[in-house]
């Protein structure tokens, strides 16, 4: 198991701008979210720079000199000062086993640009052998709360992917996930697992301990080492499972609900890896809608060769999950916050309290505070140090010194 971090300037750099260093709340900047950190991967680009470049001298130079709508030097230059907090983290990761790779190492899976773009996410932490983030392999998803039935035919795809020299895909979560996942680890096989939550806590725990000491397992996600599990979390998450791999089953899915649904319908309508669904036995109830939306019927067993299942659609369409869209061309939205998220900026044009978006939207209050930290996160809202607290949209510029 690889445990020695050695971050490249460029890596340092991303971590700076985009870490939360252990600092969550308490930082008087907050990091940079993907929307803004891709406008300045854009700027640095156009002046023929790198993040690493940012380290000296001359690139703080060039960038206090800036004077742009996308890019604010005051936002930026405050992150780039936080080197105390990332020598204290990068010291407890490397305890931990863990490994931090960005968007410019050579490690980064080339996959993931591919597929997502700009969405790719700027930094993936990781613990295991790396040797697996390209590999691809079969992606196994499914529902947590799954019948004894699907769970053991996901556990015999593992077997089977393990006898085959092919890697399984997983969000490594409870149900389906990790029945696949510990079928393929239990046959002497390999397994990658994306998680939706930071991995400070499972990089150290005993499940996992023996598939990542062997290099059988790898465990990477996009979110703070001690970021916490939540829905959007694992709605976005399942971009990267479909991205990593070159074929996907769906074990068992709920209909019109959940983020194994959400998943497998944005990659059945990009059209970038043919998505199979189990439909013997007894099946869970969105697995024969997601069949009549495109999805392929996975073969009955004995599977005897399961890389002939890794074949590229005939009719390959837009980049998988891609970052943005001409207006006309927008997909429709697949999880709740993408339909309300534009309602939301507009109710939150003036300060407002989580109780308020609540009883607008006629939600729970529990509800309409995950929909805000999501807001806040990608960098549309902005959270106000105010007594109660309260929310406002982001100002159109991508950069903005008050936020």
């Amino acid at each position: 198991m690889q445990s020695e971090l050695n971050l490249s300037p460029d890596t340092q750099a991303v971590l700076l701008l985009c870490g939360e260093l252990g600092q969550r709340g308490t930082a008087s900047v907050k990091p940079l979210g993907l929307r803004q950190y891709n406008a300045l991967a854009s700027w640095l680009d156009a002046q023929a720079m790198r993040p690493g470049d940012l380290l000296a001298a001359e690139g703080r130079g060039t960038l206090e000199a800036a004077q742009t709508a996308e890019v604010d030097a005051a936002r930026v230059a405050p992150l780039l000062d936080r080197g105390a907090a990332l020598a204290l983290m990068v010291e407890r990761w490397e305890r931990s086993g863990l490994w931090v790779i960005s968007r410019y190492d050579n490690e980064y899976p080339e996959r993931l640009k591919a597929y997502l773009g700009s969405a790719a996410p700027p930094l993936l932490y990781g613990v295991g052998s790396q040797a697996l983030l390209n590999r691809g392999g079969l992606a196994v998803v499914g529902s947590r709360d799954r019948s004894d039935e699907d769970g053991e035919y996901a556990r015999r795809v593992g077997e089977q992917c393990a006898r085959q020299g092919i890697a399984v895909i997983s969000g490594a979560a409870k149900g389906i996930d990790r029945d696949a996942m510990n079928g393929a680890l239990e046959a002497g096989g390999w397994a990658l697992g994306v998680l939706a939550e930071g991995l400070a806590k499972t990089a150290t725990s005993g499940q996992f301990r023996e598939g990542l000491v062997s290099d059988h397992l790898t465990l990477i996600s996009p979110y703070d080492p001690d970021a916490r599990w939540f829905a959007y979390t694992a709605m976005d998450r399942n971009k990267l499972l479909y991205a990593l791999s070159d074929a996907a089953l769906v074990v068992a899915s709920s209909d019109d609900s959940g983020g194994t649904w959400a998943g497998a319908v944005e990659a059945l309508k990009a059209g970038k890896v043919k998505v199979f669904v189990k439909s013997t036995g007894v099946v869970a109830p969105g697995n024969p809608k997601l069949i009549r939306m495109g999805g392929i019927a996975f073969p009955d067993a004995p599977w005897d060769d399961l890389s002939t299942l890794f074949v590229q659609p005939e009719q390959i369409q837009a980049p998988l999950f891609a970052a943005s869209e001409p207006p006309s061309e927008k997909r429709c939205p697949t999880d709740a916050y993408s339909l309300v998220i534009e309602t939301i900026l507009t109710l939150l044009e003036q300060p407002q309290t989580e109780a308020w978006l609540a009883e607008k939207l006629d939600v729970r209050p529990a509800q309409a505070k995950d929909w805000l930290i999501r807001g806040v996160t990608e960098g549309r809202v902005s959270k106000l140090k105010k007594r109660p607290v309260q929310y406002v949209a982001q100002a159109p510029t991508l950069f903005n010194a008050a936020g």
